[in-house]
């Protein structure tokens, strides 16, 4: 996870220094987001008795869409967005009443958020932000093995939401840079194991992120 950061940091540096204007985009805009995701450990609990899964971390990105409003109106100062997020995590323990096995397979995660962000803006280029943002998420459990041995998979669409503070750097008047911290949560997703018993594990994670949006 160290060296996500890191990417991260290294992306946004040259940005933060290439001297960007103070114009302030409204209006339509797209955009795309990469991140590194750190998915907590994680309850699972089923009628047999609970587990614990831990999660090595990975790369996440986002597709978003929104407008950014224009400042002074009744609104407030700020943006809405419609977000497209998709993270994947390898499940590398899960933990047992007798003991912790390796483990396999991935927990996939398609998100669709709908995100509102308000600003506190001055006469600068860059502005401190909050969001939050709420929608559902469709969980995969990919092939999820103990020791090698299959042991559950299955779908699951629950309610899910996220909240984030963050940097908004106008780079133009139509390019903006999002440097951010993203908090992710869901209600409980349900899979089934190998011998048709269901389970309900947790799910919540943090996120570094970088984005890029276009206004047009």
């Amino acid at each position: 996870m160290k060296r996500i950061y890191q990417i991260v940091i290294a992306l946004c540096l040259p940005l933060a220094l290439c001297g960007p204007v103070k114009a302030q985009h409204t209006g339509p805009y797209v955009g795309g987001v990469l991140g590194g995701n750190m998915l907590m450990d994680a309850k699972a609990t089923a009628a047999q008795g609970d587990s614990g899964l831990k999660f090595d971390p990975a790369l996440q990105w986002s597709a978003v869409a929104g407008w950014d409003l224009a400042p002074g109106n009744p609104v407030g100062e700020g943006r809405l967005e419609i977000e497209y997020t998709r993270r994947s995590n390898t499940i590398k323990e899960i933990r047992f009443s007798d003991g912790t096995l390796n483990g396999g397979g991935d927990l996939k995660v398609d998100s669709l958020l709908f995100n509102v962000y308000g600003f506190s803006r001055d006469n600068r280029p860059w502005s401190p932000y909050a969001t939050v943002g709420a929608g559902a998420a469709r969980m995969e459990a990919s092939d999820i093995k103990v020791a090698g041995q299959p042991f559950a998979s299955g779908s699951s669409v629950v309610f899910a939401y996220q909240l984030g503070v963050g940097i908004d750097l106008a780079l133009t008047s139509y390019l903006n840079l999002d440097i951010g911290y993203r908090f992710f949560n869901s209600t409980k997703p349900t899979f089934t194991e190998v011998d048709g018993n269901s389970f309900k594990m947790d799910y919540f994670s943090h996120s570094a992120v970088l984005g890029m949006r276009f206004g047009f």
